[in-house]
């Protein structure tokens, strides 16, 4: 529903889609890097539950990275609604714990092994790819349609729509405040021990078989815009210390993040030697039984070649 705000400086496009009250350069910035952040979370599990199904396995995502992360981000969802955080951490925090489900009941059903079907490939086919960019290009227009037009609206007759809601004022000692705060910084230590898991698993391994580097760099992307949005709101001290645990939950798993990468990288040419090797054994076996059989060939030959130097004489001598 559109709103108006009462700060008459407001960005009347984002209070027509949003219904959110954002003033000045700073606010407008923490905004589109916080809705960049959205798209990145969404984008960066899809690989994932794709590849999920695709090969019908998930042995390669670690319970304990999965388990962690479903706990933390539900702490975190409850937190940004008791502290009333940005609208853009609320949808964020929503499309966590969406996923997570869907990643968690995927690893539960593809481990019965009725379901461990024949996977196929996991390379985009091109159908698949005019989907993907028909659903993005139907949601940016929508926005931007919907945009100017609420926006135009509001230009012209403001006084007529309501007030956007403001944002919580919470109090320091307040239960609201202490219960949101407590939440949020123990998702912190799930957050960062989610992915340990993760990296023992792929260590053990040895293979990047199955794991999507794609989640990992777009989860990078996404705790990193998430962090830009949360710095560029504003510059005020106060706010910024209590926004320590969102910043904590942001960094360090980005941190950890570009480890596992690194990891897909390193593992992903011991991948390409095994099979090059594979090929090079496979090869020369191939090779030596075409050896044995031309051999064994030639000596079927042989017998039946002195057969007939042997009759020839015979005949000669005959003529004699």
């Amino acid at each position: 529903m559109v709103c108006r705000c009462e700060d008459s400086n407001y960005n009347k496009f984002i209070a027509g889609v949003f219904q959110q009250c954002i003033t000045g350069t700073s606010g407008v910035t923490s905004f589109i890097f916080g809705w960049v952040s959205i798209v990145s979370w969404i984008l960066a599990c899809l690989p994932q539950i794709r590849a999920n199904y695709l090969v019908k396995r998930s042995e390669a995502m670690s319970m304990v990275f999965i388990l962690c992360w479903i706990v933390g981000d539900t702490f975190n969802l409850i937190a940004c609604f008791i502290l009333g955080q940005l609208f853009t951490q609320k949808v964020l925090s929503i499309v966590y714990v969406v996923f997570d489900v869907i990643l968690v009941s995927q690893h539960f059903y593809y481990l019965k092994p009725k379901n461990q079907t024949q996977g196929s490939s996991t390379k985009f086919k091109a159908l698949e790819s005019v989907v993907y960019v028909f659903i993005a290009a139907s949601l940016v227009n929508n926005i931007l349609w919907g945009g100017f037009y609420n926006s135009f609206g509001l230009g012209l007759q403001e006084m007529t729509y309501g007030l956007c809601p403001s944002s919580l004022d919470l109090g320091h000692k307040s239960a609201q405040y202490i219960i949101g705060n407590i939440l949020a910084y123990a998702a912190i230590p799930l957050y960062v021990t989610s992915r340990p898991g993760q990296i023992i698993k792929n260590h053990k391994r040895k293979t990047a078989v199955g794991l999507s580097v794609g989640m990992f760099c777009i989860t990078i992307s996404g705790n990193g815009t998430q962090l830009i949005s949360l710095f560029a709101m504003t510059s005020d001290s106060s706010y910024l210390v209590s926004q320590i645990p969102f910043i904590l939950g942001a960094l360090l798993p980005a941190l950890c993040d570009v480890f596992i990468v690194i990891q897909w990288f390193v593992f992903s040419q011991y991948d390409k030697k095994r099979i090059n090797r594979k090929e090079m054994i496979d090869s020369d076996s191939k090779n030596a039984g075409n050896d044995v059989e031309l051999h064994a060939a030639n000596i079927s030959i042989m017998p039946i070649q002195g057969t007939e130097t042997l009759e020839s004489s015979a005949i000669t001598s005959e003529h004699k």
